[in-house]
């Protein structure tokens, strides 16, 4: 039984037991007042029918009729007249009136006093003694009246007193509540903290428990730290801080691959004869010249949203800019601030830029190669050479045209799932990850959302695209019974009503919920985990696992997004390419992974091309993975 039912039974049985002690007290004490009430009046009643037979001159008749006149009255149970030798005169008895109070009080409580007794006499001579007791039913009445009486003051009293001490408890309970849902958060992984009550006691536990939950945000957030340290190790080139040629290249292959309309622009940067002017300048004046390059790229992607710079090699540099017309502007004025940059011109570096336009949907190799041949045209004329790629014009259909496509293809139905496994180790199904794909022409193909997913977002369609794989997730789930994932956008959770329409289709097939994870990628802003944490309360409540995507760019954001109540980690297969082969890499998933397990989450990977890498992922202890390289269940 839990302390609070005990507690709440100890004042129960505690206030019954006083209420009770108090009502009998009060009846013992009534009694004895009645009882001795009770003998005064037989006294007082033997006197003065004594007094009234004394002036009789003892006559035997006339002293019989005066005790039968008197005992006619009604208020006697018991009226005895005896002479003086022993004889008896007179005895009269009759049966007392009923009582108002029941049987069993006047048995437990019974009122009884001895009779009246007065001596009857003619002034000279004794005559005789009288007795008279009279009826206890009036007193045993008065005992029940005062009973009742007491019983309910009492219990008014009780409810009163009960409810008062029901609150207080309730209000002392409240932080033995938040202790124990403290308890649990840290249980679950959780790092929450409570608000000290006033109770010096709790005010203690609680007090400590908040000190030991900052101490372990403290050690999470070293351990993260350590982590990002790794992740630079492994990524970014020392020198320069920018990317590495192996996270460049997966990143601009994203960037390709979600490259809508007319396509994105890539730009190289060449330092020419780099040995030679190591050689020249020494290797810190060199460092000084790369990391010029380097600060001049940082700029576009600190004010160019989805642009990406990285260092390709010694001597080479990448700029990706996700859109186009602009290569040439960019290659121009890169080539002009270089130019001018004075570690550059004391030292008399010359730069080749080379750049192409209208990169979409190839390969990044292909992409890489096309900027390359600008480049090396480039570093022949000792300036800047463009490259454009024909038959990219934007659609004619125009950004209308396709937001009309989207919502027309939602609104008939036109859309289904895909379906890729993530497995455990030992190869049992962990869910499947459910892309919507949208048929925008109809009896056309079904396309994957690289193709219209930007543009949807930019035609504030996404939470008519969210809720559409949501339903189709929790039908298929119903069906068959399979685990299944969807995505949720960050722009959706602001849309109004979103979360509780949400919340509602989950509660409509609770079992389906049961089985479902919804995931949402990795949010930046205070105000996006906000909305998080309140979306992710309300659907947890339905049964649902909650998970990020795309996770391990900044591995300092995931103690604040397990905070939020998430179940899993998918971390983004960019951080983990080379894992098998490359000791950083495979140092900084180590470190991730300890993170992510001391956070008590499940750590999945995404996006697993790679055998090696595989193997890589299963030795270090990865709970599942997801890609090309990730067979099917048996």
């Amino acid at each position: 039984m839990a302390m609070t039912r005990r507690i709440d039974l100890l004042v129960v049985g505690v206030v019954v037991l006083a209420l009770a002690g108090s009502l009998a007290i009060h009846a013992l004490i009534v009694r004895q007042t009645l009882q001795v009430r009770l003998q005064e009046c037989n006294g007082d009643a033997a006197g003065a029918l004594a007094q009234a037979m004394s002036q009789q001159r003892g006559d035997p008749a006339v002293l019989r009729a005066l005790a039968a006149a008197h005992f006619e009255l009604g208020r006697d149970r018991l009226l005895r007249l005896q002479a003086g030798d022993g004889r008896l005169l007179v005895e009269l008895r009759q049966s007392s009136p009923a009582s108002r109070a029941p049987a069993w009080f006047t048995a437990l409580l019974p009122i009884g006093s001895p009779p009246g007794s007065e001596v009857v006499g003619d002034g000279a001579h004794e005559l005789g003694r009288l007795q008279l007791e009279l009826h206890a039913s009036g007193a045993d009445d008065a005992l029940w009246d005062a009973s009742t009486r007491m019983a309910g003051l009492l219990a008014a009293l009780a409810l009163v007193a009960g409810g008062a001490v029901a609150w207080l408890l309730r209000r002392w309970q409240r932080p033995l509540r938040d202790a124990v849902a403290q308890a649990q958060a840290l249980e679950q992984g959780r790092l929450v903290e409570a608000a000290e009550p006033r109770l010096p006691e709790w005010r203690a536990l609680t007090h400590h428990m908040n000190a030991t939950v900052r101490r372990l945000r403290e050690v999470f957030a070293a351990q993260a730290e350590q982590v990002a340290l790794l992740q630079r190790q492994a990524q970014q080139d020392p020198v320069t801080g920018l990317p590495l040629r192996r996270h460049f290249v997966t990143r601009l292959q994203d960037q390709l691959d979600a490259a809508a309309g007319p396509g994105a622009a890539l730009v190289l940067v060449r330092v020419m004869q780099l040995e030679t002017l190591n050689e020249r300048l020494g290797r810190d004046d060199t460092d000084r010249v790369l990391r010029t390059v380097g600060d001049v790229l940082q700029t576009y992607v600190e004010r160019v949203p989805g642009a990406l710079a990285g260092r390709l090699n010694g001597s080479d540099f990448g700029l990706c800019l996700p859109v186009h017309g602009l290569a040439a502007e960019t290659a121009e004025s890169i080539h002009g601030a270089l130019a001018g940059a004075p570690a550059l011109r004391v030292g008399g570096c010359e730069v080749a830029v080379g750049a192409a336009d209208g990169l979409a949907g190839i390969a990044a190799g292909a992409a890489l190669a096309e900027a390359d041949a600008a480049l090396a045209h480039a570093e022949a004329v000792h300036g800047l050479a463009v490259e454009g790629r024909a038959g990219l014009a934007a659609d004619p259909a125009g950004a209308r045209a396709w937001r009309d496509q989207i919502a027309a293809a939602l609104a008939d139905g036109r859309a289904r799932l895909g379906e890729f496994p993530v497995l455990a180790p030992e190869g049992g199904l962990i869910h499947l990850e459910c892309p919507l794909r949208l048929q925008l022409e109809a009896g056309g193909e079904f396309r994957p959302a690289a193709h219209w997913l930007a543009l949807a977002r930019r035609s504030r369609l996404m939470p008519e695209v969210d809720l559409a794989a949501l339903e189709l997730a929790l039908q298929a789930t119903a069906a068959d019974g399979r685990p299944r994932a969807v995505h949720i956008s960050t722009a959706s959770i602001g849309a109004p009503g979103f979360p509780g329409e949400v919340a509602r289709r989950l509660r409509a097939r609770p079992d389906a919920a049961r089985r479902l994870a919804l995931e949402w990628a990795e949010p930046v802003r205070p105000v996006d985990v906000r909305a998080w944490a309140e979306a992710a309360a309300l659907w947890h409540a339905e049964g649902v696992r909650l998970g990020v995507e795309h996770a391990g760019a900044v591995p300092q954001r995931l103690p604040r997004l397990q905070d939020v109540g998430i179940d899993y980690v998918k971390v983004d297969a960019r951080h983990l390419r080379g894992l098998g082969a490359d000791a950083s890499v495979h140092a900084y998933a180590q470190g991730l992974l300890a993170l992510i397990h001391g956070l008590g989450l499940v750590a999945l990977a995404e996006g697993v091309d790679d055998a090696s890498d595989l193997v890589a992922l299963w030795a270090l202890g990865f709970d599942g993975a997801t890609g090309a390289a990730v067979g099917l269940p048996a």
